[in-house]
């Protein structure tokens, strides 16, 4: 077994574990940051290439499954989190730019990587892949005006600029990945699965030292609110994927943990990059803490995905 098979093989736990690199190596993570872009990219590239071109077009041939679970990830859960928002008292707790950043995170498209993680997990990666997609494109439409009228903040997004640039990754990602399968071919990349999921899980680490450049420091400064901010988006993720667990059961146990999983990994920092002006620094903070669960719940939770989704 190679190091790359190796590696995806236990995928799960070494993410968890990678996840505390940056920052145990703050000045690592700083070198890291300018690699966050490249990284979304590629990442999305191994996802396209772990799945099967018949799933995915089958999946784009299924409306019926994809779009319910587009409308519950942008339209449902923003509302569900302004409402946790105001229920739990987040704003007196945390303050005003971390109750914006937990309604911008419900709002906010699936991770890139959510399509990786799935199939990794053994979960329906090509109905992940269609959200994710659809969910990324039609977010400039929905989310600037849900949360204008939710919690009054105007982010200034251009919808066309934007959609534009999420048009202009994803096809970039596409083209790399059918180079890739025309030159490798199906049976090639099939052997080698195991250490194209050790490849993206490397890319994975090195986005999560990335994202965490400032979080040791202010984990120094002020631990007590660091360590409600992580108890609170644990908490966050696992509500919302239990919603999404229960609400889509009648689909299917295994759609339902997919969506579970889609539900609890969202793409905030794509809303962050595009207007960071709008945001307070908690916010940044926010997504920053927001890897533990990305990176933890995957090992924590895979024996529950398995029992769940059969």
């Amino acid at each position: 077994m190679t190091a790359l098979a190796w590696i995806g093989k236990h995928a799960t736990i070494l993410l968890a574990a990678g996840v505390f690199v940056g920052l145990a190596l703050p000045d690592l993570a700083t070198m890291a940051r300018p690699l966050l872009v490249p990284t979304i990219i590629v990442m999305l590239v191994f996802s396209l290439l772990r799945l099967q071109p018949a799933a995915i077009l089958d999946a784009a041939r299924s409306p019926g499954r994809v779009l319910p679970v587009v409308g519950f990830v942008l339209l449902v859960s923003p509302a569900l989190g302004w409402a946790g928002v105001a229920l739990f008292g987040v704003e007196e707790m945390f303050g005003l730019g971390v109750a914006a950043a937990v309604v911008v995170w419900t709002a906010s498209p699936p991770l890139v990587s959510v399509t990786a993680l799935a199939t990794i997990l053994r979960l329906d990666g090509a109905l992940a892949l269609m959200v994710m997609t659809l969910g990324g494109l039609l977010m400039p439409l929905t989310l600037p005006p849900l949360i204008l009228s939710l919690i009054g903040l105007d982010l200034h997004i251009g919808v066309g600029e934007l959609m534009l640039r999420l048009v202009g990754m994803l096809a970039l990602a596409a083209f790399i990945a059918a180079a890739v399968r025309a030159v490798a071919g199906q049976a090639r990349i099939q052997r080698y699965s195991d250490a194209l999921d050790g490849a993206f899980v490397l890319v994975m680490l090195i986005f999560a030292i990335a994202v965490m450049d400032g979080v040791t420091g202010a984990a120094m400064a002020d631990p007590a609110k660091v360590a409600g901010m992580i108890a609170l988006v644990f908490a966050v993720s696992l509500i919302l994927q239990a919603i999404g667990f229960l609400v889509f059961l009648p689909a299917g146990r295994r759609t339902a943990t997919t969506v579970a999983l889609i539900s609890g990994n969202r793409n905030m920092a794509i809303v962050l990059g595009a207007a960071p002006a709008a945001f307070h620094p908690d916010a940044f903070l926010y997504l920053a803490v927001l890897q533990f669960p990305i990176y933890l719940l995957p090992a924590l939770l895979r024996p529950v995905y398995r029992r769940l989704s059969t």
